[in-house]
């Protein structure tokens, strides 16, 4: 028999075909439907719920805990609307009702979904109709720094200790409006911010930037004479080098360097270093970190990266990076633990002294005297990781054209009249507002500025108080939906930052705020400025905050693994793990490839570290590539990067059920209820007992009625990945440290809910390809949570399901789901 469509979405299946938990639900979740205590057969929605779902969860009997007449029917306050939406899917799946009870006929399951669907959609008018009139979303802190920075050209770090207050997650996701409260401290905060960002866009003294050149010689011999006369009476003619080596901690910055600096010398710099490295037989190259000493072998990192190029073949790396002045900078070379086994303090004091050693390569023997401290064998090959040091630059701070044009005519001029000093406030207001700006709006604004002219300060600064004022308004730090009088849909300035807020993490560019004013977003219009602003360089921003906040990224080295346990753990492995989701979403972005990778590929993008650590081929440029993966490879997808498996141990050992937890909130959007209180922890393995997995003690949880519905549904999804330990490394045995016999063979095999079975991690990644379509409203639902800023209702499953489709056109490819999104309804309505 055909089913037969009843409603939009919905689709009743022949009775016959229809099994058994449809009761159950019913009566679980029919508590919003009515008024209470609602005669039973008044109409056709309660004779339907009296002769099918009375008998079992009424007055007389109580199963699931569940009794109709006590359940509220008030459709309109959307209590149980979430779980009747629930239900519909039961429904229009064939999963209800349950066999051996009196089965409903097609009629009556006909009358009951169209009433249901009506009632759902009633209840969501209502709710609509009652919004509040306005909606106010606070921007997080990348949001606020990423509008800061298109706004006036100023690099501004809110991360800081001392700057603003850190974001409030949910679900890691940093930006939703209901949770970036506003506090008294926070308040206070801005205000400094503000003072800080006018500072920098507007200084009292301008600083033009300067360049300083430091070779080895300079660095490490003081100038070099003595060994370069050396060097001569030995006919070497290569430069001297410095070497830079593990176990310490070298000058890359000195404050002075720049003569005297001051606050106002903050900027951008632009750092150059030529350098080869020196890499011992089959071990890692050399890795570079460069920032702020924070021990006598540690650097707090700005710049991190390996330095690959050998010895007879330097390379210049170059990079940005901003700096708080006055500050000093060292280098520390990460290796292994090689430190602690081939160095210690007469080695680094020997390697330190100025005249103590001369270098200028390796193949140099008569440099390379017995006495010397032994970086190379006797064949020239390096012992431990070193870095070679022919020179480094520091340029800054540098201002480029466009950042300065964005500050282009801000300030009136000195003898402005106060019509003019109101129409440079309202220009300014306008933009960090994202809106236009009523000149009564600016009032008080206006008010402080003749206040401070009339105190005698010069235009500028009095002008600057008024600035002040606009970027510590609710209009710069909150994105405002709405008017006084409510309705349903964002004109076209609320949703051009509504489009570049979600795309770009930022204020509007002039070219969106122009398609607004000309009210062109709609129709082929949008169209049009969507696409523009994928292909935008700022679209980086969505692929980076995504990414981070959909997939956790925050909790990677939240618990830092066991030196004694994972010896090859070190920070810049932990690091590179960060960002391998997110240079993964890069490439699938960049290649509008289909959300099947996400689950399982043949490749992966991994730097040096990674694929040392992953046992990959080491890729053949620096930075992140895209590597090429064998099935032996044991890896494929998000699932099995370390970074996942990792933010979900707990820095000694794997936690199956978190994994299983993640899987559930982050590939399905089903965030699991939490466990019950004073659940007993796993213990340690006791000494005299035999070796047991963890996956065998939290069988025993299964045994507690109050764990056992949920074990079922979460333990499949962390136990497939059982072959993988806490930070991610393969492996086949599970290593348990005390108890009696072999550590035991990993057991990663499991059955879904829904009764298909798996034997390891590959048939399960097939089994979630299965789910394709799931996975992919998973994914459209966290893209839509990240761009309204909210969490979604059941008022939202229309649009939501109007967007699938939309992108089941292309194939769920990751660039099209995006712009599905964006030009869709949901994005469009308040």
């Amino acid at each position: 028999m055909t089913p037969q469509f009843i409603a939009p979405n919905l689709v009743v299946l022949p009775s016959s075909t229809v099994p058994r938990c449809f009761i159950a639900i019913v009566l679980f979740l029919a508590a919003g439907l009515g008024l209470e205590n609602a005669a039973y057969g008044s109409d056709p929605f309660e004779a339907f719920l009296e002769k099918h779902c009375v008998r079992c969860h009424g007055p007389e009997n109580e199963e699931g805990d569940v009794r109709i007449h006590q359940l509220s029917r008030d459709f309109k306050s959307g209590l149980d609307s979430h779980h009747w939406a629930e239900a519909l899917e039961k429904v229009n799946s064939g999963e209800m009702p349950p066999a051996g009870e009196p089965q409903p006929t097609q009629e009556e399951i006909s009358a009951f979904v169209a009433n249901l669907d009506a009632r759902l959609k009633e209840g969501r008018a209502a709710r609509m109709a009652a919004r509040p009139p306005v909606s106010h979303y606070r921007l997080s802190r990348k949001e606020y720094q990423n509008t800061v920075y298109d706004l006036l050209g100023v690099r501004y770090d809110p991360t800081k200790p001392g700057e603003l207050n850190e974001d409030t997650l949910w679900h890691g996701f940093e930006r939703i409006g209901s949770e970036l409260s506003l506090s008294p401290s926070h308040i206070d905060r801005y205000y400094r911010a503000a003072e800080l960002i006018l500072d920098r866009a507007f200084p009292a003294t301008s600083s033009e930037p300067r360049k300083v050149h430091k070779t080895a010689a300079e660095l490490r011999y003081g100038g070099g004479k003595a060994q370069q006369e050396a060097l001569d009476r030995f006919g070497i003619k290569r430069p001297l080098r410095y070497l830079l080596f593990p176990g310490n901690v070298q000058n890359a910055l000195s404050p002075n360097w720049f003569g005297r600096t001051g606050p106002e010398h903050s900027g951008l710099y632009k750092f150059r270093i030529q350098a080869s490295g020196v890499r011992p037989t089959g071990g890692q190259p050399a890795h570079l970190s460069i920032g702020k000493r924070t021990g006598e072998e540690t650097v707090d990192g700005l710049i991190e990266f390996d330095i690959t190029a050998p010895e007879d073949s330097p390379q210049v790396y170059e990079f940005e990076v901003f700096l708080e002045m006055p500050t000093s900078l060292h280098f520390c070379v990460v290796a292994t633990d090689v430190v602690d086994r081939r160095a210690g303090a007469a080695f680094r004091n020997a390697l330190s002294s100025r005249g103590g050693y001369i270098f200028t390569h390796s193949s140099e023997t008569l440099l390379l005297n017995p006495n010397a401290p032994q970086m190379f064998d006797d064949k020239g090959n390096g012992i431990f990781s070193t870095v070679l040091l022919d020179w480094i630059e520091w340029e800054g701070p540098l201002v480029t054209e466009s950042e300065k044009s964005r500050r282009n005519d801000l300030v009136p001029p000195d003898d402005a009249a106060p019509e003019v000093v109101a129409a440079h406030l309202q220009r300014f207001a306008e933009r960090a507002w994202r809106r236009p700006v009523k000149t009564e709006e600016l009032e008080a604004y206006l008010q402080a500025y003749h206040f401070e002219r009339e105190a005698g300060e010069k235009t500028a600064d009095a002008f600057r108080v008024a600035m002040v004022g606009v970027l510590t308004s609710r209009h710069f730090i909150y994105l405002v939906e709405g008017d006084p009088v409510a309705r349903e849909r964002l004109n076209d300035w609320e949703l051009a930052s509504r489009l570049s807020y979600f795309l770009w993490s930022s204020m509007p560019d002039d070219t969106l705020f122009t398609a607004a004013q000309a009210g062109s977003l709609n129709g082929e219009g949008l169209k049009q400025e969507v696409d523009r602003m994928l292909t935008d360089d700022k679209i980086h921003r969505l692929v980076d905050d995504f990414a981070r906040q959909w997939l956790q990224l925050h909790r990677v080295g939240m618990f830092p693994p066991d030196k004694k346990l994972y010896p090859v753990y070190d920070a810049w492995l932990e690091t590179s793990m960060r960002s391998e989701p997110i240079e993964y979403f890069r490439e699938m972005f960049a290649k509008n490839l289909p959300i099947d990778s996400f689950i399982d590929s043949d490749w992966t993008m991994a730097n040096a570290r990674l694929c040392d650590f992953y046992g990959l081929p080491e890729p053949k440029s620096d930075g992140f590539q895209r590597v090429a993966l064998k099935p032996e490879d044991h890896r494929g997808g998000l699932l099995t990067m370390g970074a996942v498996l990792g933010l979900t141990s707990d820095g000694t050992r794997h936690r199956p059920v978190h994994r299983g937890v993640w899987v559930s909130e982050s590939i399905f959007n089903k965030p699991p209820p939490p466990p019950p209180a004073n659940v007993d922890a796993i213990e340690p393995n006791p000494p005299k007992s035999p070796k047991a997995t963890l996956r065998q003690k939290i069988e025993a949880h299964r045994n507690d009625a109050n764990c056992a519905a949920c074990h079922a549904r979460i333990d499949p999804l962390g136990l497939a990945w059982d072959n993988y330990d806490a930070i991610g490394q393969w492996r086949t045995h599970e290593k348990v440290a005390a108890g009696l016999g072999e550590d035991p063979l990993v057991d990663p095999s499991g059955v879904l809910p829904d009764g298909r079975s798996f034997e390891d991690s590959v048939q399960f990644k097939q089994l979630l390809l299965e789910d394709r379509d799931q996975i992919s409203r998973a994914f459209i639902e966290h893209l839509c949570t990240y761009a309204l800023r909210r969490v979604l209702t059941v008022d939202d499953r229309e649009e939501v399901a109007a967007i699938e489709a939309e992108a089941k056109k292309h194939d769920y490819r990751v660039k099209d789901v995006i712009r599905a999104v964006a030009l869709s309804n949901l994005i469009r309505k308040r």
